[in-house]
């Protein structure tokens, strides 16, 4: 059956209308919004009412299910449903306050990276909390020619310390000891470059989050050449910027976009979100 596609005037995002994601999808609409998907990179599925198993249930068609974060920070009874929250019980935070607050590509300082990640709005402030997407096809492909052969066959390192990153800082409560704890995984190296597994389509691959340097390069040079890298990924005809509604159910394609969350709200007014996200391949060029 043909969906009902509105796109955005950006290269990415596409809003699908008239799909009830707390149904089991027959495998031909599922296919046709996997498609979508690949080809837009965020989709947006508005007026949803998406409890824990829904959320399972719909992403884990796209593969299997990271567990992330701490256990107080996931839903009971479903530990692949993360909470993304400022909201608080007792004193305590019930999910993970500073999400996705520099721009990024979740997962990347693993061999195997993200495939995609869910998130669905329970509760939003009043003002601000919109979620930024940068797509990286398009960034690749208006990149000049030099600039293309400059960076073919490099390598970025990926780390998952912030307290290793110049760019970012740590705004997560408890944050410093986290990351100090994360001491001892190693840093990860994959193509500045890569090649999307299923449309085959080009697209950068780092973000001022994860990529610390370059490998086999001078780290002075390395540090120009990101920086020249992350300005052409941020600029204003690469980004789509979701303004979201209560019973959003958005997904992106973490292959072929960077994201984030843009604040903008104060810590008493409410902004609570459901995540899953479904583990992915190694990166290839």
């Amino acid at each position: 059956m043909p969906i009902d596609i509105e796109t955005t005037t950006k290269p990415l995002g596409a809003e699908i209308c008239g799909v009830d994601l707390s149904q089991n999808l027959p495998d031909e609409l599922f296919d046709e919004i996997y498609n979508v998907f690949v080809r837009y990179k965020v989709l947006v599925f508005r007026n949803q009412k998406i409890e824990p198993a829904h959320h399972i249930a719909f992403s884990s068609r796209f593969g299997p299910l990271e567990i992330l974060y701490a256990e107080e920070h996931r839903v009971a009874g479903y530990p692949e449903v993360a909470i993304l929250s400022n909201e608080q019980v007792n004193g305590q935070h019930i999910g993970v306050v500073a999400a996705g607050d520099f721009w990024h590509s979740d997962i990347s300082f693993q061999r195997k990276t993200s495939l995609a990640t869910f998130l669905y709005a329970h509760k939003l402030p009043s003002q601000g909390g919109d979620t930024e997407f940068a797509d990286m096809q398009h960034a690749y492909d208006t990149l000049p020619g030099s600039l293309k052969e400059r960076i073919r066959g490099l390598r970025g390192v990926h780390t998952v310390s912030k307290l290793r990153n110049s760019r970012v800082e740590v705004t997560r409560p408890g944050g410093e000891e986290y990351y100090k704890k994360q001491a001892g995984k190693k840093d990860i190296r994959h193509p500045l470059v890569r090649s999307h597994p299923v449309s085959g389509r080009k697209g950068l691959y780092l973000s001022p989050r994860f990529t610390i340097g370059i490998d086999g390069m001078d780290d002075d040079d390395a540090q120009k050449l990101l920086d020249l890298l992350f300005d052409h990924i941020i600029k204003e005809e690469n980004i789509y910027r979701h303004k979201w509604r209560l019973g959003d159910f958005i997904f992106w394609d973490n292959r072929s976009v960077n994201h984030r969350a843009c604040g903008g709200y104060a810590m008493d007014d409410i902004r609570l979100l459901h995540r899953t996200s479904t583990q992915g391949d190694q990166p290839f060029a």
